[in-house]
This record gives C-alpha cells, sequence and structure tokens, in this order.
C-alpha cells in the first residue's frame, strides 16, 4: 500500500514493479538485512573484522576516566608528535612523525585495510605513536614530556568523550595510562591541516604515502559499523537483482529499469 501511494500506481501493478519504481528494498531482502546487520554488530554472532566498542565488562570505573590534558601554551615539551590519517580511492593509510629537541629521529607510516575509515586512521597514528614514544627510554624526569598534535577536532573530542569506547579510543587511553606510569606528561592539540606546520606535514605525506603501499602487512583490519552495513546492503541488492532477472511480473517496468543498483541511483 505505502509503494502504491508514493508511485501513485494502480492498485494492479505488481509488488516487483512497486519496490523497483520507489527504489524500496522489498520487505524480505531489507529484514533479512536487518537481522544480518544485528547479528554481525549486536547479537551472539561474532564478526572479526567489525570494530566492535570494547565490551561493558572491561570498561573502566567512572572514577578512573582518564582526563585528557590539552597542550599548554608557552610550555616547552621535550617531545612533540605529530599524526595524521588519510583515506582516498588508493587506500587508506596513518603517518606520524616524533620530534625530540628539534630533531626528527622518527617517521613511520602504516596501511590500514580499504574498508577503514578516515577517523581511524587518525586514531591508529596516534596510537602508535603513543606506544614508539616508550622506546624513548634515554629521557627521564620532567624532561619526559609531549605534545601530541593531529589536525582532527573530531578525533581529540571522541577521546574525551568518556561515554566512547571504540577499540582504537580506548587503546589511546591505554597508552596515556601506560606512559603515565613511566612518568610521561602528554598532552594533546588540534592543528590546522596545510598551514605551513612542518610536522603535520610530514605526518600527512606519510599517511597519503601508505595509502598506496601494498607490501607487507595491514596494521589494522577492523572495519567500521558503516563499512559492515554498506557490505551486508550491497548483498541485498544483488539478491534483489536475481529475483528481479527470474521475475516474471512488471516486464513493461523491467524493460526500462532492469538494473537495480542504476535505478537506485536515479532520482524520479
Amino acid at each position: 500500500m505505502i509503494n502504491i501511494k508514493i508511485a501513485r500506481a494502480y492498485r494492479t501493478t505488481s509488488h516487483e514493479a512497486l519496490c523497483v519504481l520507489t527504489g524500496m528494498t522489498p520487505i524480505h531482502i531489507e529484514l533479512e538485512c536487518q537481522a544480518i546487520i544485528y547479528y554481525n554488530t549486536r547479537g551472539n554472532e561474532k564478526n572479526e573484522q567489525y570494530d566492535a566498542p570494547k565490551h561493558y565488562s572491561n570498561w573502566n570505573h567512572p572514577a578512573d576516566a582518564l582526563e585528557m590534558k590539552e597542550k599548554r601554551e608557552g610550555r616547552e615539551y621535550t617531545v612533540q608528535v605529530y599524526t595524521d590519517g588519510s583515506k582516498s580511492s588508493g587506500g587508506v593509510g596513518s603517518g606520524i612523525a616524533i620530534f625530540e629537541n628539534n630533531h626528527l629521529p622518527l617517521q613511520q607510516m602504516y596501511r590500514l585495510v580499504d574498508e577503514c575509515s578516515n577517523n581511524q586512521a587518525g586514531q591508529l597514528a596516534i596510537v602508535k605513536a603513543l606506544e614508539k614514544l616508550r622506546e624513548f627510554r634515554h629521557l627521564q624526569g620532567l624532561q619526559e614530556s609531549a605534545a601530541v598534535h593531529t589536525d582532527s577536532k573530531i578525533t581529540l573530542n571522541v577521546i574525551a568523550n568518556p561515554r566512547n569506547h571504540q577499540h582504537l579510543v580506548e587503546q589511546i587511553r591505554e597508552e596515556v595510562r601506560r606512559l603515565e606510569k613511566y612518568n610521561w606528561s602528554n598532552h594533546f592539540t588540534c592543528v590546522k591541516a596545510h598551514n605551513d606546520n612542518l610536522g603535520n606535514e610530514i605526518a600527512d605525506q606519510l599517511a597519503k604515502k601508505a595509502t598506496s603501499r601494498r607490501d607487507g602487512e595491514t596494521a589494522y583490519s577492523r572495519i567500521p559499523k558503516s563499512a559492515v552495513i554498506k557490505v551486508i546492503k550491497e548483498k541485498g541488492e544483488l539478491q534483489w537483482q536475481k529475483e528481479w532477472n527470474i521475475s516474471t511480473k512488471g516486464e513493461t517496468t523491467k524493460s526500462f529499469f532492469p538494473d537495480i543498483v542504476e535505478r537506485k541511483s536515479k532520482r524520479l
């Protein structure tokens, strides 16, 4: 009935043709997709590729919530850390550049699977940079201070949000806690992208270079919920196309719209 009203069609128009005309997925396919999405993201069926949030049983007590400290203007930091993430048609990558007393001893780049998001790339860069700080064992006492720069305000917001328990966000918090046990003082700040900041430009170039890198293993392979949904929806469209191909109803509609994906890309 809904499809009839949307399409302003006659009641004798077939259900198959109405779904194609309105671009609305047949109800049995849509329900199957929603069930698969649920079991892959929230149900008992474990999807190893899904970047699931940390289980509530493993959350830290609210009293132990981590305070993300902002960079202080005028303070001297022994280590300046620059991180960046990049996503393009070529792939997804992260880049880090770590300066110690104005020298650049460390540059690294990492590739993520193509389905990962730009936000994940930025978060992974921070995780890897904090891990690398543990290797700076030659610094002692008050010298163990680092300013972590990112051009993603979104990343800093999700880290500071105690309700966000995504895998990479929790990894960042754990790394900060681990460094604090070794008397590291880490402050975070957001820098403007492409603003002639040397450290940020180096991290940006490394991240972009990593997107096209195909040698070696990927540093991160957990894909976000949006990517999981996209894959399942695409499979649903393939099923819809298969059923549309063998349907004996709506032949006139089929002559105009034989391809489901192409039909959905058009606004009538």
